[in-house]
C-alpha cells in the first residue's frame, strides 16, 4: 500500500478528525433563523444564499494585506465581515448586529464540534507506533482552541496550525515546517485528510507519501492516481 515504510503519522483535523462543515451549516442556519428569518419574512434557503454570497467575496479576499494578518490571529475580524455584508445585501446597516451574529455563530459552532467516530480510537493506537501530528488550515485561535474542544491537543507530538506557521496547506513550507521538527526522510511521512487539494496533492507535493480519506463516497479527482483511498480511519490502522 505504501512505497517506502512509514515512520511517522500525520492528520488534517477539520471534516478529517472531527465534523465541522456540517456543524458549521447547522450553527449558521441557527443563527439566520433566529435573527434574519422574522426580520426579512425570507425563507431560510434565500437567506443562506445571501450568506452563500457574503462569504464568496471575503474568501476571494481573504488573502490581501487587508484580511489575511487578521485572519492568521484570528477569524473574527473576517466572520464579522462575512456577516457584515450579508446584512448589507439584505439592506440592513446594522454593525451590532454583524457582531452579535457573529460571536453567536462561533459559539454555537463550538458547542457543536465533535470527533469522527473513528478518531479517538485511531490516534491512540497509532501514537504507541509513531509520531503523530496534525496540520490544519485556520486561524491560530480558533484552531487552537478547537483541538482543546476536542481534548485531543495532547495527543499529538507536533500541532502546526496555518495561522501559527504562516502559510498553509496545500503550500510546500507548512510539510517542509514539520519534516524539519520530525527530522525524518520526507518519503516516510504519510499525511491522511479528507481534502484532495489541500491534503494530498498538498503532501504528494512535499514528497511525503498521503490518503485520501473519502468518507462521503466523493467522486475521485484523479481516478487514476495510486494514493490510497479510504472510507474510515479504522482501515488506516489496518494498513499500517
Amino acid at each position: 500500500m505504501f512505497t517506502q515504510p512509514i515512520r511517522a503519522v500525520g492528520f488534517d483535523l477539520d471534516d478529517t478528525l472531527c465534523v465541522y462543515m456540517p456543524i458549521a451549516v447547522q450553527a449558521r442556519l441557527q443563527i439566520l433563523q433566529t435573527h434574519l428569518a422574522p426580520r426579512t419574512q425570507l425563507p431560510l434557503d434565500a437567506l443562506d444564499q445571501h450568506y452563500r454570497r457574503a462569504f464568496r467575496t471575503v474568501l476571494e479576499e481573504l488573502h490581501s494585506p487587508r484580511w489575511y494578518p487578521l485572519y492568521l490571529q484570528e477569524g473574527r475580524a473576517t466572520r464579522t465581515e462575512t456577516f457584515r455584508r450579508l446584512l448589507q445585501s439584505l439592506q440592513i446597516d446594522d454593525e451590532r448586529l454583524a457582531d452579535q451574529m457573529s460571536a453567536e455563530y462561533a459559539a454555537l459552532r463550538e458547542s457543536l464540534l465533535r470527533l469522527h467516530d473513528d478518531a479517538l480510537t485511531t490516534l491512540h493506537t497509532l501514537r504507541e507506533r509513531y509520531p503523530i501530528f496534525v496540520i490544519t488550515n485556520g486561524p491560530a485561535y480558533e484552531q487552537r482552541r478547537e483541538l482543546q474542544t476536542l481534548g485531543i491537543e495532547a495527543l499529538f507530538d507536533i500541532v502546526a496550525i496555518e495561522g501559527e506557521v504562516g502559510v498553509g496547506k496545500p503550500h510546500k513550507p507548512i510539510f517542509e515546517f514539520v519534516r524539519g521538527q520530525l527530522n525524518l526522510p520526507a518519503e516516510q511521512i504519510l499525511f491522511v485528510g479528507n481534502s484532495w487539494e489541500h491534503d494530498v496533492q498538498g503532501a504528494l507535493n512535499a514528497g511525503w507519501q498521503a490518503v485520501w480519506l473519502n468518507r462521503d463516497g466523493a467522486t475521485h479527482p484523479q481516478p487514476d492516481s495510486p494514493v490510497p483511498v479510504l472510507t474510515n480511519l479504522h482501515r488506516l490502522v489496518e494498513h499500517l
